[in-house]
């Protein structure tokens, strides 16, 4: 495709939501994918509720333009600064798609709130707000539960994510989800794995409708730990097994004894993976944990304890 530009005319925009760990990234990845595989140069506005932007560094590339919002949720306290970031693309780039990939602790009505206005202005069509569910969480048990409805609510696309690690009755999970937002498409995946061409089509049906407040400090923390030096993998992996259920999230690299190289440690209550990343890649050495208020020093003491000396 000549140029990089975008089939049928005007800006396209997506909107990805979604509660910690459910795979938000993983299918912004997959999106990426595709337009690079077009000759499509996207852009990528990314939210971080903490301090340190990790997803960033994990989808970075050198034909992608990325701009983060961090220190804050999108859906309220970081509204304004959305709202530059999606004036900038769309004035200096119109012709490259945008994906935004909202926080997990973001309400998706807030999202749409900053958006709709300059997309009217710009031109611009919003394609979609695509939710990423985790299939496998139980509601019963589920500390976040308000919010994560809210998410769906404010969904025309909900990826149940995690299909192959639901214990109990998959259509009872599609029920659930239809009982709050009976007119979004469900798409069932694994790794989010789906046909991407029916969630960046066409133009979005919800609104931007008040956003409740459900994401403030009060309810939700991120800490930063800067391990210094390597980390005995056998002790790390044993840490986070064993995270107390206040911790939602745990995202960032780290270097491990005897092996070589950063690794990418992705962490939520369904599990956890290390993965090595591309050789030669340097970032810092960060653990981004996102949590209802805890003590940190228990976090802090326990990643103490990985370190080799």
């Amino acid at each position: 495709m000549k140029g990089g530009t975008l089939p049928g005319g005007g800006p396209r925009i997506t909107i990805i939501g979604g509660f910690l760990g459910s795979g938000k990234t993983t299918l912004l990845k997959r999106l990426l994918t595709r337009e690079f595989d077009r000759g499509i140069q996207p852009q990528v506005i990314m939210s971080e509720f903490g301090d340190f932007d990790v997803d960033s560094q994990v989808i970075a590339d050198e034909r992608l333009r990325i701009m983060a919002v961090i220190s804050g949720c999108i859906c309220c306290s970081s509204k304004d600064e959305l709202s530059d970031a999606v004036t900038s693309m769309l004035q200096t780039a119109p012709d490259r798609p945008i994906f935004i990939e909202s926080t997990g602790v973001a309400d998706p009505s807030g999202v749409l709130q900053a958006v709709v206005p300059i997309a009217g202005q710009e031109g611009a069509t919003i394609t979609g707000v695509v939710v990423v569910y985790d299939a496998s969480r139980k509601p019963e048990d589920n500390h976040d539960r308000h919010l994560i409805e809210r998410q769906l609510m404010t969904a025309d696309v909900v990826v149940a994510n995690k299909y192959d690690l639901v214990t109990g009755n998959i259509e009872e999970v599609e029920q659930g989800i239809r009982s709050i937002n009976p007119v979004a498409r469900i798409v069932g995946a694994v790794h989010c794995d789906i046909d991407l061409e029916q969630i960046t089509q066409g133009t979005t049906a919800c609104f931007a409708t008040q956003p409740e407040e459900v994401c403030t400090d009060d309810e939700y923390t991120s800490l930063a730990l800067r391990p210094k030096g390597r980390l005995d993998r056998h002790s790390f992996e044993s840490w986070l097994s064993a995270l107390p259920e206040e911790v939602l999230r745990v995202k960032g690299f780290v270097l491990l004894e005897g092996e070589t190289g950063f690794f990418e440690v992705q962490w939520s209550p369904a599990g956890y993976d290390i993965t090595p990343m591309p050789s030669g890649r340097w970032m810092d050495a960060v653990l981004v944990i996102i949590s209802h208020p805890l003590p940190a020093e228990s976090l802090v003491s326990g990643l103490r304890q990985c370190m080799v000396r």
